[in-house]
């Protein structure tokens, strides 16, 4: 985490100090409830909007009419900016988990920042490379892997920004339900997964609790991240 509080995995913590001051001072606050839809998928993308407060879930409906919860958006994170960059409709809809704060940008503007800015610029590229790189995680483990080891993988996948302590434990901010559109299978599929894996992991309280994380990367196929190694 850098000195102004951001973390060095979001989008503002990977700004400079006087970058990230003059974007802060180009766009408007806004306060926003839970459930409410900041943008929704087809429409155009006229904004880009900084996560300041809160949590955001980026969910994506296919022809079917099925959603699929693309990813989570923390404190820090850049939302929207694709549609914009790319002059292009919205590819998601943005929903608000819990009471969060934005800062609306107009996309003009932030086109304008980005292109005077090279540390904007190259902080934007990272964020669609990360996100791209999550993207396909995604997609191979559900092409390689049964629904249990799945789950453990995206577990281990969640950033450090979605995982506190709690008790002796580490868990992360995660519904059974958002798990399930995460790795795309059922709900009940989910919630028998779990069932089967109840020496590893527990729901409670809008929490998955890790119990036994060397357990967990051992399902997973995987190195845990080093801040659950430890």
């Amino acid at each position: 985490m850098n000195v102004q509080g951001w973390p060095d995995d979001c989008f503002l913590g990977a700004l400079t100090p006087e970058t990230r001051e003059e974007l802060l001072k180009l766009g408007r606050m806004r306060a926003c409830g839970r459930d409410e839809n900041l943008v929704v998928q087809g429409d155009p993308g006229g904004v880009v909007y900084l996560l300041l407060q809160g949590r955001v879930n980026v969910v994506a409906t296919v022809e079917n009419g099925n959603e699929s919860l693309l990813a989570i958006r923390l404190p820090g994170d850049l939302l929207g900016e694709m549609a914009v960059l790319g002059d292009m409709p919205r590819t998601a809809t943005l929903t608000v988990r819990v009471p969060s704060t934005v800062l609306l940008i107009s996309g003009e503007v932030f086109k304008r920042f980005v292109h005077d800015h090279p540390d904007a610029w190259a902080a934007v590229a990272a964020v669609g490379a990360d996100r791209l790189r999550q993207a396909n995680l995604f997609r191979a483990d559900v092409a390689g892997y049964e629904v249990e080891q799945r789950l453990a993988r995206t577990l281990l996948y969640q950033p450090r920004r979605n995982i506190r302590r709690v008790g002796a434990h580490w868990a992360a901010d995660l519904l059974q339900s958002e798990l399930a559109m995460l790795i795309g299978a059922k709900e009940g599929t989910v919630q028998k997964a779990m069932r089967g894996m109840k020496e590893l992991v527990e729901s409670r309280r809008g929490r998955i609790i890790f119990l036994d994380v060397p357990g967990l990367a051992r399902l997973a196929e995987m190195d845990p991240p080093d801040y659950l190694a430890g």
